[in-house]
């Protein structure tokens, strides 16, 4: 069901929609000119408001419609089993007793223990993070052969299940609660905005309200002064400001969603680009998905697998024969995982046959765990008198299993440091035999022989080391964190060109005091044997070391340092669902060089924020100042809230779009990140908008005093000083799209568009009768269209002149491995 933040209505939206400033202005100013008498003006606004409020409820409820739809989509469904009929139902239907039909392809809706069923295979990677399907049976020969838990996936079998608990009280709920906990970090650009408009909002409310008190006292008439202040409320009202951050901010994520990277949460696309520390897992971001078999150790003898697979002599050793079959033996068939098919692949190459074959069938599966990096598989066969034990995993864990010698676990250690220190993913393998009888709970009791050492390659993906040495160049710092040995992980970063040094194992980020994980994290950036629970704390210390963290995952285990991380980043591909909740970035094809590309938009985002923030605070100088100006020189009244909310309305966020597609700056990622403390809206920012209001403002002013001078007619005189205003808007905006480079930028389709635009809005308001009536203009000659374009052409060198000042501050460099650079 949606939340209830999603079942907005009609009336809600209007509700929210008036208590809008610029809402509210337009409505009293409205209100104001019926009292008056000045129905023209009134109807104006009155158009203005129906135009807002019809497009922000469309938006609005398409959105809310949207969020349902994809809420219904997503919600897990069960096949419930009730009074012998069967009746799918939403998962946050049922209850502890329910009885629920299992099937190959669903994912397990509530925690519960299997009632019925044999041969029921389970994927419980979304748990513990490492895929290996685990068995069901019924009944158990285990405990926990009958437990099933909610968010596992079935791969294949059938069952029933009765359900003892649901929601927040099963093992994956009480994770999602313990995720819950965490607070999100909220984005540096969304506090600015807020604080920015505040700000804003009470300097134009107390020079409203004394444009309102001198105005009543120069020229008397309270309605006319309340109007007048409306006017330089909505001149200074910036509700500019979230419009164009959350514009550029939607089209930027649209375009990084181009690049494989889909944003989950608007807000941190601008902090994506002030990341100082990048924690990337090693498989599947940095290295590719594929895995093949490299070297083998066996009978004391080292083999290289593409040598011995395409050797001309068909009948290999028979201890790389059992090697072979030990390693396929221990993977699960059609399991999907690179390694466990690499396996597969090179024992059917070696041998010609599947290692199953022959009427083996699967009796028990020992599963991966955290406290046994091994997997253990126990085969039968219909006429045998024996059954066959295949193990593999790490090899210190599988060297404890076969209860080998200190001295014979040493020489084996030397083998596994020579295969690691080249790259290679190492794994042990062993065989046994056991009598048919009732197996063990624990494999510790087999007896298992040491059957060989393997040595996988997992290549570095294209253009890896190039998007690290980019982090580099651009301040940021790359952490490796994997779970292979640490020499595998030293032999991958520095292909990588990660500074590898120091390697720090995942024990270390458990154990070690705060203090001294504080200077860990500054020397190192390779992190090997590393857990899930062990990634949060490594976010949270750099946190507190003052880093702006990106932290990429996939598990469910990974979920609670994703959602401390500033950026979190799960994998599309392989990622589970629980991880993509997590995160506020997915990557579609779990891509390391795509990340980079997704800072570098990011970047090139603030870059363009700040040249439209300049141009918006100086778009909003003359229009305020205009309000003024009349009443203090005695003028006629120039600007009132029509031509005002025509300014903010339509010209505004017109040409504020032009700055979104401006090109990324030359050194964009050659910066270092800058803080999260700099400001968007920084008083620098303010100032040079500043300048450059004030001088089309001195411009229109000068114009507007000589055509009284000149005595032209007050209708004609306000429309040349608004065609001034519009014009000299136009060059603010040309000006600021490039404030870095030494042109003004090219005039791409958005800048044309804009301008053609925003020209044509113009000439329908100066030329077209119904309009120029409803906007009190005057009839524009030669001499006055020619005196607008001149003042609009002298702000020119003025905006030019201030363009330097816009270059961007440097910002100090992020912290790097101190062991290396």
């Amino acid at each position: 069901m949606p939340s209830p933040d999603h079942q907005r209505t009609l009336v809600s939206i209007s509700l929210d929609l008036v208590k809008d400033p610029m809402f509210a202005l337009l409505l009293a100013g409205g209100g104001l000119y019926s009292i008056l008498g000045a129905w023209h003006e009134a109807a104006l606004l009155l158009l203005f408001v129906l135009v807002i409020f019809a497009l922000t409820v469309a938006q609005s409820l398409r959105t809310a419609r949207a969020l349902e739809a994809l809420e219904r989509l997503a919600a897990p469904r069960a096949l419930l089993l009730r009074d012998g009929k069967r009746h799918w139902v939403a998962a946050g239907e049922l209850r502890p007793g329910d009885t629920v039909l299992l099937a190959e392809g669903n994912r397990v809706p509530a925690d519960g223990q299997l009632i019925d069923g044999e041969g029921l295979l389970v994927d419980e990677s979304p748990l513990t993070g490492e895929f290996q399907p685990v068995y069901k049976r019924q009944p158990a020969k285990a405990p926990g052969d009958t437990e099933v838990l909610n968010g596992t996936l079935v791969l294949s079998g059938t069952g029933i299940m009765r359900v003892q608990a649901v929601g927040d009280d099963t093992r994956l709920g009480a994770l999602g609660l313990a995720m819950r906990q965490l607070t999100p970090e909220r984005a540096p650009l969304e506090l600015q905005t807020r604080h920015f408009i505040l700000r804003f909002m009470w300097v134009g409310f107390i020079l409203s309200l004394a444009t309102w008190a001198l105005y009543v006292y120069m020229r008397g008439g309270w309605f006319e002064g309340m109007l007048a202040g409306i006017a330089l409320a909505m001149s200074l009202l910036p509700q500019d400001f979230p419009v164009i951050v959350t514009i550029f901010s939607a089209l930027e994520a649209k375009r990084i969603a181009g690049d494989g990277v889909l944003v989950r949460k608007l807000s941190v696309v601008e902090t994506l680009g002030k990341t100082t520390v990048l924690c990337a897992d090693k498989t599947g971001t940095m290295t590719t998905a594929t895995m093949a078999v490299r070297q083998l150790y066996a009978g004391d003898l080292r083999i290289d697998a593409a040598e011995l697979v395409g050797a001309i002599a068909p009948d290999p050793a028979p201890q790389v024969r059992i090697l072979a079959d030990t390693l396929a033996r221990a993977s699960v068939p059609d399991s999907g995982d690179a390694m466990e098919d690499a396996f597969r692949n090179f024992a059917v190459a070696l041998t010609g046959h599947q290692p199953a074959a022959g009427g083996l069938t699967l009796v028990k599966a020992y599963p991966f765990s955290s406290a046994r990096l091994a997997v253990v598989h126990a085969w039968s066969a219909a006429q045998a008198d024996h059954i066959l034990i295949a193990c593999k995993g790490a090899p210190e864990t599988v060297f404890k299993l076969c209860q080998l010698s200190p001295a014979r676990t040493a020489q084996l250690q030397a083998e596994v440091q020579r295969m690691a220190a080249a790259g290679l993913r190492v794994l042990a393998a062993a065989s046994g035999r056991w009598p048919n009888a009732p197996l063990p709970d624990q494999p510790e009791g087999l007896p298992l022989q040491f059957a060989g050492l393997v040595g996988l390659e997992n290549p570095l993906k294209e253009g890896v080391a190039e998007s690290v040495a980019a982090c580099d160049a651009a301040g940021i710092r790359v952490l490796m964190l994997t779970g292979d040995h640490p020499a595998t992980a030293r032999a991958i970063a520095r292909q990588a060109g990660i500074p590898a040094e120091l390697v720090a194992e995942g024990d270390e980020l458990a154990r070690e005091s705060d203090a001294h994980l504080a200077e860990l994290v500054k020397r190192t950036c390779v992190y090997a044997r590393v857990k899930p629970e062990q990634k949060l704390r490594l976010v949270q210390m750099l946190k507190r070391e003052g880093a702006v963290a990106a932290m990429t995952g996939d598990g469910v285990n990974d979920a609670a340092a994703l959602r401390a991380a500033h950026v979190g980043i799960a994998m599309g591909g392989r990622g589970t669902d629980v991880a993509r909740e997590a995160a506020d970035l997915v990557l579609t094809r779990d891509d390391f060089s795509d990340i980079l590309n997704a800072v570098r938009q990011s970047r090139r985002l603030f870059d363009n924020l700040s040249k439209a923030i300049v141009y918006i605070v100086a778009a909003h100088v003359p229009i305020a100042g205009l309000v003024i100006l009349p009443l203090l020189f005695g003028w006629p009244e120039l600007l009132r809230p029509a031509h005002v909310a025509f300014l903010e309305i339509v010209i505004g966020p017109l040409c504020g779009l032009a700055f979104e597609s401006v090109a990324g700056e030359p050194d964009l990622m050659r910066r270092p990140p800058l803080p999260v403390s700099k400001p968007l809206f920084s008083l620098r920012t303010f100032l040079i908008g500043l300048a450059q209001g004030l001088a089309l403002l001195v411009a229109v002013g000068v114009l507007y005093g000589w055509l009284q001078g000149t005595q032209t007619p007050a209708d004609t005189a306000r429309a040349t000083a608004f065609c001034a205003l519009v014009l000299g808007n136009l060059t603010l905006m040309i000006n600021n799209r490039a404030p870095h480079q030494r042109q003004a930028g090219t005039w791409d389709g958005a800048t044309r568009m804009a301008l053609a635009a925003t020209l044509a809005l113009l000439a329908l308001t100066l030329e077209w009768p119904a309009l120029r009536g409803l906007f009190e203009f005057g009839p524009l000659g030669r001499r006055e269209w020619a005196a607008a374009l001149l003042a609009a052409v002298t702000v020119w060198p003025v905006a030019r002149g201030l363009r330097p000042l816009g270059q961007p501050l440097k910002a100090p460099n992020a912290l790097q491995c101190g062991a290396a650079r």
